[in-house]
């Protein structure tokens, strides 16, 4: 399952990140140009394991936070910043999936003030992506 969330930091970070690093390195606009194509979906993904993760994180988050609270913060803050960014790349997904309605006129105005700080969610997947592995290879150590 760590994996899994570690794809899906990295993944939604650059596409997070995506416009800052075309504009800091345009050598690399086909390669984020072909990731770009698929956001929407990585978006998508990204939304129903992050209600999935927060699902699985409120059912043990009496004991975690007990007996783990850094942690427990930690994977609360990492599902929070998943399920932002997830819904900034997959409000286009959703609204062509849904249609125009109340639910995604919601979910529109939502993401329209989660936007200016999607940059930032970016960069915040990357660096908890980064976390993850350190954490991951500092358990298989022991």
């Amino acid at each position: 399952m760590w994996l899994l969330n570690l794809i899906l930091l990295i993944l939604l970070g650059v596409l997070g990140i995506a416009s800052w690093l075309k504009s800091r390195q345009p050598k690399v606009s086909a390669q984020i140009n072909k990731l770009e194509s698929v956001e929407g979906w990585v978006g998508l993904a990204g939304l129903v394991w992050g209600i999935v993760m927060l699902l699985q994180w409120l059912s043990a988050a009496s004991v975690v936070l007990h007996f783990a609270p850094g942690l427990g913060l930690i994977g609360l803050v990492t599902i929070l910043v998943i399920l932002a960014l997830s819904l900034i790349l997959a409000l286009p997904v959703l609204r062509s999936l849904f249609g125009s309605n109340d639910f995604t006129g919601k979910l529109g105005q939502l993401t329209t003030k989660l936007a200016p700080y999607k940059i930032g969610l970016g960069f915040a997947c990357l660096v908890l992506a980064l976390y993850t592995l350190f954490t991951m290879a500092s358990y298989r150590a022991f």
